[in-house]
C-alpha cells in the first residue's frame, strides 16, 4: 500500500529519542515518499536532524533556539492570551505554562529543582506566544496531515495536541500500561484517546470478544500470586568500575568545562539547567545527591506496623509529566496530602511512602514537612507496596503506577488527576473536589469490589492491552538504541496505515 506516499508528516524530534528513535522514524517515512518537518528540543539534538543523511525535512523549526529569545522569535506579532484560549478551545493558558519545568522551576537555586520561578512571568508570556506562533507556522506552511511525538510532557505538545484536536488532524504518542511491557498509541496528553479505548468499551459492552481473555485471566492470577516478590529482593552493588566511573564523571566533566568544551545545550532564558551545568552545579548535584541518600537512610519512618486503619497516598516523582502535565491542580503533593489527611472519616489515617526514585533528589526538609502533618504516617519508602496494600482500604493519588496495581488486589482508588489509561479500571473513582473529598472518601469505602462484574472488567482491560497494544523492548530503544528497530517500525507504520485508510 501507498497509504503514506506524499503524506505529510510532523515528527517532535525530542532530545534523546529523536536520537534513537525519531531519526529512524524520519527514514524509513522518506524510503515511503512521505513529505517530512520537525520540531526538534535541545541543540544537539536539533544539529543532528537538520545532518541526517538521506532526510529531508520540508522545514524544521528548533523550539530550544526560540525558548532561548521569545521576543526576538516574534518580531513585534502581537498575540492576546484571550485569542490563544479562543483557538485551543480552553479557558486559561496557566495551567499548561506549568508544565515548563525550567521556567516555573529553578535548578540553579537548589538540587533538585527548587519549587521557585525561575523565569518571569512577562518571559513566561513571551514563550508562551512563541510557541503559538511557530504552531501556527506549521500548520499554515506546512499543513501536516499527521504529527507523531514521542510523549505529551509540555506546554508545546499540549498546544499542538489541542489545536490538531480542534482541526481534527491526528497527533499520537506511545505510552506504557499497566501491563508491563506494552505500549500503547495515545492521541492525547490526558492518555485518553487510542485504539485500546474502543476496544475496552467494545469489550465491556459485549459488542465484541477477545481471543485473549484466557491470557488475561492467567496475567491477573499471575500478578496477584508473585507481586511484591521482586521489590522484597536486595538491590545489586554496582561493580567497582561502575561505581568508580559514577564518582568521576562529575569531576570529568568539570575538567571539560575548564578546558572549554562545555555543553552546547544552553538556553539563554532559563540559563543552569540539568542539560547545562557548570563545575559548581555539577559538584553540588553529586554531593547533594550523596548527602540526601545518607539522609534517607537515617530517617525516621513511622512504622507501618503501627498503623492502623489507614488510606494511602503514594508520593509521585517530580517535576514529571504525570503530575505538572496530567495532575497540575494537585502538584502540590504535601498540601494535597494535608487536604486528604483532613478529609479522612472516623479512626483512619493517611500513610505516605516517598517514590523510590526520588531517594536522593528530595530534600530532607520535604520529608519532615510530609511527616509533621497531621494524621499523616509517613513509612519508610523501602516498605514493599504489597505490604500496604494489605493494610489500606484505600488508595488516594493524582496518577501513578500504583493505581494500576492496585486494580490487581481489588483496591479502590480516588483519582485526582485526568490520566485516561487509569480512569478505565474497574478500582478507579475520579474526584476533584476537596470540599466533598470526605463525602466520597466513605462512599467508596462503602463499595465491594470483589464481585464477578468487577473480575470481568479487569480481564477486559487486561485482553484489550493484549489486542490494542503492543509487546516490545522500547524503553531499551529510545534510551540505548538498542533493539529490533524493525519491529517498531512495523507498529507505527500499521498505525499510519490505520489512520490513512
Amino acid at each position: 500500500m501507498d497509504n503514506l506516499k506524499g503524506k505529510r508528516v510532523l515528527i517532535f524530534q525530542q532530545r534523546g529519542w529523536g536520537k534513537t528513535i525519531g531519526r529512524f522514524l524520519a527514514k524509513k517515512l522518506s524510503e515511503e515518499e512521505a513529505v517530512l518537518a520537525a520540531l526538534t528540543f535541545k541543540k544537539s539534538t536539533d544539529e543532528l536532524i537538520r545532518n541526517q543523511p538521506g532526510v529531508k525535512y520540508e522545514l524544521i523549526i528548533e523550539n530550544d533556539a526560540i525558548m532561548s529569545d521569545p521576543a526576538a522569535y516574534l518580531a513585534g506579532d502581537v498575540f492576546s492570551f484571550e485569542e490563544i484560549c479562543g483557538e485551543l478551545g480552553i479557558d486559561s493558558i496557566w495551567h499548561l505554562a506549568y508544565t515548563l519545568r525550567n521556567h516555573v522551576k529553578s535548578y540553579r537555586e537548589k538540587y533538585y529543582y527548587s519549587f521557585r520561578q525561575n523565569v518571569s512571568d512577562e518571559g513566561i508570556e513571551l514563550f508562551i506566544k512563541a510557541v503559538y506562533k511557530y504552531m501556527k507556522v506549521f500548520f499554515s506552511e506546512f499543513k501536516p496531515d499527521v504529527i507523531i511525538a514521542p510523549n505529551f510532557v509540555a506546554l508545546p505538545h499540549i498546544i499542538f495536541n489541542l489545536y490538531a484536536k480542534k482541526n481534527k488532524i491526528p497527533m499520537f504518542a506511545i505510552t506504557s500500561w499497566a501491563v508491563k511491557g506494552f505500549w500503547q498509541f495515545t492521541y492525547n496528553y490526558q492518555d485518553s484517546e487510542g485504539p485500546f479505548f474502543k476496544r475496552l468499551d467494545d469489550l465491556n459492552n459485549q459488542k465484541e470478544k477477545s481471543s485473549n481473555q484466557n491470557k488475561a485471566r492467567s496475567f491477573i492470577e499471575t500478578f496477584r500470586a508473585e507481586y511484591g516478590k521482586v521489590s522484597a529482593e536486595t538491590p545489586k552493588k554496582l561493580g567497582f568500575r561502575h561505581f568508580l566511573k559514577k564518582e568521576l564523571s562529575p569531576y570529568y566533566q568539570c575538567f571539560k568545562w575548564w578546558m572549554g568544551k562545555r555543553p552546547v545545550d544552553y538556553v539563554k532564558a532559563t540559563g543552569i539547567t540539568v542539560d547545562y551545568r557548570p563545575p559548581k552545579i555539577l559538584l553540588r548535584d553529586h554531593y547533594m545527591n550523596k548527602y540526601q541518600k545518607w539522609a534517607a537512610s537515617r530517617f525516621q519512618f513511622y512504622p507501618l506496623e503501627k498503623v492502623g486503619k489507614c488510606v494511602y497516598f503514594p508520593l509521585q516523582f517530580q517535576p514529571e509529566a504525570n503530575i505538572d502535565v496530567i495532575a497540575p491542580n494537585f502538584s502540590n503533593q504535601i498540601e494535597t496530602a494535608r487536604q486528604v489527611a483532613m478529609s479522612l472519616p472516623g479512626d483512619y489515617t493517611l500513610v505516605v511512602k516517598e517514590h523510590p526514585e526520588m531517594v536522593g533528589l528530595r530534600p530532607m526538609s520535604y520529608w519532615e514537612k510530609v511527616a509533621r502533618t497531621p494524621n499523616v504516617k509517613f513509612i519508610d519508602y523501602r516498605t514493599p507496596t504489597v505490604q500496604i496494600f494489605k493494610k489500606a482500604d484505600l488508595i488516594v493519588s493524582p496518577n501513578g503506577t500504583t493505581i494500576g496495581e492496585a486494580a490487581f488486589f481489588c483496591k479502590p482508588v480516588i483519582q485526582l488527576g485526568n490520566l485516561g489509561t487509569t480512569m478505565k479500571l474497574p478500582n478507579v473513582f475520579k474526584h476533584t473536589d476537596f470540599t466533598a473529598l470526605p463525602r466520597k472518601i466513605k462512599e467508596v469505602l462503602s463499595i465491594n469490589l470483589r464481585t464477578e462484574d468487577y473480575e470481568g472488567k479487569l480481564e477486559n482491560y487486561v485482553a484489550a492491552i493484549f489486542d490494542a497494544g503492543s509487546s516490545f523492548n522500547y524503553g531499551d530503544i529510545w534510551s540505548k538504541g538498542a533493539g529490533d528497530k524493525e519491529e517498531l517500525w512495523r507498529i507505527y507504520k500499521r498505525e499510519l496505515d490505520r489512520i490513512f485508510s
